[in-house]
C-alpha cells in the first residue's frame, strides 16, 4: 500500500508545486542564521566594550591618584628648596631630599658654600642622570601611549558603528537575489 502511494506520487510535480516554500524555508534559515550570527557579535562586541570602558576609568583613576601625589612630593621640594637660604638652612634640608649620607656642612668663614662628602656627592649626580633619562623615556613612552589611548578611542567608536540601513538592505536584497536565482535555475531543470 505504502509502495502504491509513493509509486503515484510525481516527485518532480510536487518539488515544482513546491519549491516556492522551499525557497522560502532556505531563505528564512539563511536570515535566521544571519540575524542569529549578527546579535551574538553585537553582544560579544557589548560585553568587550564594557570591560575595556572599565579598564580605561581604572587607568585614569590611577593616573589621576599618581599624579596627585606626584604633585604633592613636588611642592614639598619646592617649599623644602626655597625655604633654604643660608648654607646652615641647606645642610639641614639636604637630608629631608635625599637619604645618601653626603656628610654636608659649613665651611667656617664662608657664608655661600657648604662642604660635602665626594663619593656620596657623584653617587647623587649619578642617580639624578639616570633617572632624567629614565624620565625622559617614561616621557616618550607616555606620548605614545596617550596616542595608542587615542587610536583605541576611534576603534571603539568604529565598532560601536552600526553599518547604514541602506547598505545591510542592499546585502538582504542581494543574499535573497542570489536564493532566489538558485531556485529558479533548479526549477528549470525539473
Amino acid at each position: 500500500m505504502i509502495s502504491k502511494f509513493l509509486s503515484s506520487l510525481d516527485f518532480r510535480h510536487w518539488l515544482l508545486t513546491h519549491l516556492v516554500w522551499v525557497i522560502a524555508l532556505a531563505v528564512g534559515f539563511y536570515g535566521f542564521t544571519q540575524w542569529k550570527y549578527e546579535h551574538d557579535n553585537a553582544t560579544a562586541k557589548a560585553a568587550q566594550l564594557q570591560v575595556a570602558q572599565a579598564n580605561i576609568a581604572n587607568l585614569n583613576a590611577q593616573i589621576a591618584a599618581t599624579d596627585k601625589q606626584a604633585a604633592q612630593k613636588v611642592q614639598t621640594i619646592v617649599k623644602i628648596v626655597h625655604d633654604s637660604q643660608t648654607p646652615a638652612q641647606v645642610v639641614a634640608a639636604i637630608p629631608t631630599l635625599t637619604d645618601i649620607p653626603l656628610n654636608a656642612r659649613t665651611i667656617p668663614n664662608d657664608p655661600v658654600d657648604v662642604e660635602v662628602a665626594a663619593v656620596p656627592l657623584i653617587d647623587l649626580i649619578g642617580r639624578f642622570a639616570a633617572d632624567e633619562t629614565n624620565l625622559a623615556a617614561c616621557r616618550s613612552d607616555l606620548t605614545a601611549e596617550k596616542a595608542i589611548v587615542v587610536q583605541q578611542t576611534q576603534e571603539i567608536v568604529v565598532l560601536k558603528k552600526k553599518p547604514p540601513f541602506k547598505k545591510r538592505l542592499i546585502h538582504a536584497v542581494k543574499v535573497g537575489g542570489t536564493i532566489l536565482g538558485i531556485g529558479v535555475l533548479i526549477g528549470l531543470h525539473f
